[in-house]
């Protein structure tokens, strides 16, 4: 038997099947044997791993490409720096105000000229128009996941286009996806109403730090939006992710649904697990929902250890510094994270006794699944893409800003010495990054579509 390419002597990573000396071998993109031995195999390439651990390519489920400059520069800079963090598929949040199909062609155009790893996308629903092409959204356009803000109404919506936005709009959306179990609505919970009352007083007080923007976003408004989008979910039926869980009782209500409500899901960021409002970051650490107190900073270690959250995402978004300067309402939110999510992984979680590597592979598989992209995506499996990321657990590394190829110019753990990285990822058995390196070009990547079946 001849193949395209076997990764030799690797330490592979399964999700539930602890971690095993093999062999892996790819044809045409594809995994077509895992072996004990391959005396008798030929390849036209071997790449000897040397003993490193082998993980499936990492999904990370939540970014908002082109939020910093534009798609075109984005897809292209910012695949580059998911691949140095071990990223083979990246899942982009993006918002129109019309109709998405002229949207949809344009970025998935973009993204198959200029991402070096694959991608899919998620749609941000904005008013009446989407919630009538829903069907044609999930059946035609190979697109199963919709984000739901259950802060952009009134004010904070106009700005953006959206119309008719409130817990009316967010049960309708619901009913819909009932008709198609595997897909998904990614809530953004939070109750925006009671932290404009909480900011106006604020800045009448003059506050201007951020620990007032914490205030003004308070722990309660999360676990409120956070039970209220379950409860309308599970009368509606209906599969429902609630993205970026910042706190130990919006945790809690994630548990309790979960006890009864298979189709539950959440994920939290590396940000949140590795800073609190008073980590000293100022105007630089502004994020939405807001960074909290050290207690939930451990209780999130905590959830990602008993599986009560599914996955880690970087919330990635690649707005340069001087976007985070000035007063803490008028600096942007959010800051980048694709190449250092899975090293804080492995520095934080796996090196400090938190969890096992294997946990790392169940989180992909988690996202896999909730997404629509599994077996496809996220598994060392025969049939499955060839996507896969060696990792050096014993590499420590500086965290430093151009290694990480990202076109935003600051990183939150700028300095950190991080241990366990990231040295080689393959996207469909091609190496797109090397010792940090980028060796693919762009237009590599490919959409992945998800037409997930009707009910």
């Amino acid at each position: 038997m001849n193949i395209d390419l076997l990764l030799r002597n690797g330490q592979v990573v399964f999700p539930y099947g602890g971690t095993i000396k093999a062999d892996i071998g790819v044809s045409k993109g594809k995994i077509v044997g895992i072996y004990e031995n391959t005396k008798e195999l030929k390849a036209d390439k071997v790449i000897d791993v040397g003993g490193k651990s082998v993980l499936p390519g990492m999904i990370d489920s939540h970014t908002h490409i082109g939020l910093g400059s534009n798609i075109e520069n984005e897809y292209e800079s910012e695949s580059q720096s998911a691949a140095v963090g071990g990223v083979t598929t990246m899942m982009s949040y993006t918002n129109c105000r019309d109709s998405y199909d002229d949207h949809y062609r344009t970025e998935k155009k973009v993204g198959e000229e200029k991402s070096i790893i694959d991608f899919a996308l998620h749609f941000g629903f904005m008013n009446n128009i989407h919630l009538k092409e829903i069907h044609h959204y999930i059946e035609e356009l190979g697109v199963s996941s919709f984000k739901f803000f259950m802060n952009f109404r009134g004010e904070e919506g106009k700005y953006l286009g959206v119309e008719g936005i409130d817990d009316g709009y967010m049960f309708d959306l619901f009913v819909a996806l009932s008709h198609y179990p595997e897909s998904c609505a990614a809530v953004h919970a939070e109750n925006i109403e009671v932290g404009w009352r909480l900011r106006d007083r604020l800045i009448a007080e003059g506050r201007d730090d951020l620990m007032a923007w914490t205030e003004s976003k308070p722990h309660f408004i999360e676990v409120e939006a956070i039970q209220r989008a379950l409860f309308y979910a599970e009368v509606a039926k209906c599969s429902v992710y609630i993205p970026h869980v910042t706190t130990k009782d919006g945790l809690k209500v994630m548990r309790d649904y979960k006890q009864r409500n298979k189709a539950v899901y959440c994920e939290t960021c590396p940000h949140y697990l590795m800073f609190h409002v008073e980590s000293g970051l100022g105007s630089l650490g502004k994020v939405n929902p807001p960074l909290r107190d050290k207690s939930d900073v451990e209780a999130l270690w905590q959830g990602l250890a008993d599986g009560s959250i599914d996955c880690v995402t970087s919330d990635h978004v690649a707005r340069k510094k001087e976007k985070k300067i000035g007063t803490i309402w008028e600096a942007s939110a959010g800051f980048p994270g694709l190449a250092t999510t899975l090293p804080i992984l492995l520095s934080e979680g796996v090196h400090k006794g938190r969890f096992g590597i294997e946990r790392i592979a169940q989180m992909n598989v988690n996202t896999a699944k909730i997404f629509g992209l599994y077996p496809r995506k996220g598994a060392i499996s025969i049939g499955s893409d060839a996507d896969f990321v060696i990792v050096d657990l014993n590499l420590e590394k500086e965290v430093r800003v151009e290694d990480l190829k990202s076109a935003c110019d600051y990183s939150l753990f700028e300095g950190q010495i991080l241990k366990g990285w990231p040295v080689k990822t393959i996207v469909r058995g091609e190496v797109v990054m090397d010792n940090g390196e980028i060796t693919a070009e762009p237009g590599y990547g490919v959409f992945v579509t998800r037409s997930v079946p009707k009910r």
